[in-house]
């Protein structure tokens, strides 16, 4: 088997002798704050009450760059399934929504712990796909997970994930075609939808339930939701029963925000909501989420004219 593992470094731009500290978890027997070897921290996402927290382990800068490298020069290069929406270059939340507009009804289900349920074995086959040695492919499983599994705030981790469900994908999304449903997967989210007697008479729910557990994931019931036309159906967050919309309280919630920036400032208004970010950050995101609003209604007045207010809130 030849040795890649020099051409990889040099394509990494990484010395090989730091390239397997980064996979091997490296820590020098003198801990030191902040130490580029101290590779992941923990950081803990809260969502309120009721909500479970979301556990990130995110990667120091340094390897954090080193799995971008790794991400643009060699796992772009394996192409995801036409069913997977997210984390792809140029696709969005409305790319995902867009398929199941004006259908009969909507049937949505949740993976449980997608990322935590996928281990270093499923990582290690992915690795395999690239045709590099065997010592290359151990090298860049190591560099992509974190105790054995594929670590959510990794930047490697969402198209990893991706690749491993492409298979699942295209036999899922096949299967679906051949019912007269429509099968979109973002994330751990899986959106169908049609007729509401195909989807009854296909067994959906069963049919997806046999196909995770055979991959060793399993759903997470709790989160199955089945929306008919007469209801708003929702897919990511956007309205799918005419076209494409934003609804009409995240319309609302924007609306309200803007008004309290220009009339009390973006300080006052993160005071007043309790959030702990900057001014600067929080206008940042406001913008985002403005901007996404034009990506899904492209032509809404009211959204344009909330993007130069905030656009100019920003400039003062």
């Amino acid at each position: 088997m030849y040795n890649d593992i020099p051409y990889i470094a040099e394509t990494l731009k990484v010395p090989v002798g730091k390239l397997y500290m980064l996979s091997n978890n490296y820590k020098p027997r003198k801990k030191r704050q902040g130490s580029i070897y101290e590779n992941y921290h923990t950081i803990v996402i809260h969502h309120g009450r009721g909500h479970k927290n979301r556990i990130l382990n995110v990667p120091n800068a340094f390897l954090k760059l080193v799995q971008r490298r790794l991400l643009d020069n060699f796992l772009y290069q394996l192409k995801v399934s036409e069913y997977s929406t997210a984390y792809c270059k140029g696709n969005s939340l409305l790319d995902n929504a867009a398929p199941h507009v004006g259908k009969e009804c909507v049937l949505k289900l949740d993976i449980s712990h997608f990322f935590d349920s996928i281990d270093d074995d499923k990582v290690f086959f992915v690795m395999k796909r690239l045709g590099v040695s065997i010592t290359a492919t151990v090298l860049f499983t190591h560099l992509c997970t974190y105790k054995g599994k594929l670590p959510q705030g990794a930047p490697t981790s969402p198209y990893i994930a991706n690749l491993i469900m492409k298979q699942f994908d295209e036999k899922l999304g096949n299967w679906c075609s051949e019912h007269n449903i429509t099968y979109t997967r973002y994330c751990d989210d899986m959106t169908f939808s049609g007729y509401k007697a195909d989807i009854h008479s296909a067994k959906v729910v069963g049919k997806v339930k046999r196909m995770l557990y055979r991959m060793g994931f399993t759903i997470n019931d709790k989160k199955t939701v089945f929306i008919s036309s007469s209801q708003q159906q929702r897919v990511t967050g956007i309205v799918v029963n005419e076209k494409p919309t934003l609804s009409r309280s995240q319309k609302r919630t924007l609306r309200q925000e803007v008004y309290y920036c220009q009339k009390y400032g973006a300080a006052e208004s993160i005071n007043r909501k309790g959030l702990d970010i900057s001014p600067d950050k929080y206008l940042h995101s406001l913008l985002g989420r403005i901007a996404f609003a034009l990506q899904v209604e492209p032509d809404n007045s009211e959204m344009k004219e909330y993007f130069e207010t905030v656009k100019s809130l920003m400039n003062t």
